[in-house]
């Protein structure tokens, strides 16, 4: 067997021992999926192949390198969080000075979203502990990592259609769950469409 044919979780634990070969075959197999969702998200080429690029640097630095259980969504959830981080720091940088009062109006309100935004978090969190590990598994990685169906069922040796049930019954678990909780629950949804 070639390193282009073996899976990921052996390859990790390649390069964890310092292999570039594996690494290369890692890199060359995940690069250009990263760089298309990054495209998507991002809208800017160069930047989306900076942070692709980043990351597996990232990676390749990595001490825990053979703990990455499923590497697959480790990338996909890593780039999501950098992503992210980019916007944050862009949407920062773009606040003119002149808009920034002396009163304590904009951090009060500053607050109070940090504090809902932490609470709707913890909640989040806690429901989905409450589902079991594969309904997790598949949830997440639809709704986390934005992976397609058919992804998700190549993933994890499901079926199309039971990942589709995982994730139509877990939208139904919040959906009745959360009820109670129709701030927090609208909160949360503008927090994963934005």
């Amino acid at each position: 067997m070639t390193f282009k044919e073996l899976p990921d979780h052996i390859l990790t634990k390649q390069c964890k021992e310092g292999n570039e070969t594996a690494f290369n075959v890692l890199f060359r197999r995940h690069f250009d999926d990263l760089l298309q969702y990054a495209g998507r998200q991002l809208k800017d080429r160069e930047l989306a192949e900076e942070l692709v690029m980043d990351l597996m640097l990232k990676l390749w630095r990595q001490t825990e390198f053979a703990e990455i259980q499923h590497l697959n969504q480790y990338l996909y959830r890593s780039l999501k969080n950098a992503i992210i981080s980019h916007w944050r720091k862009k949407a920062l940088s773009f606040v003119p000075l002149e808009n920034m009062s002396a009163s304590n109006e904009p951090l009060s309100r500053s607050a109070d979203y940090a504090i809902i935004d932490a609470e709707v978090q913890t909640l989040y969190q806690d429901k989905l502990a409450e589902l079991s590990p594969q309904r997790r598994l598949v949830y997440t990685m639809s709704r986390e990592l934005e992976m397609s169906h058919a992804e998700i069922a190549a993933e994890t040796n499901l079926s199309v259609n039971t990942v589709k049930n995982h994730i139509k019954a877990a939208l139904n678990y919040f959906r009745e769950d959360l009820k109670a909780y129709t701030e927090a629950t609208l909160i949360l949804l503008l927090l994963f469409l934005f």
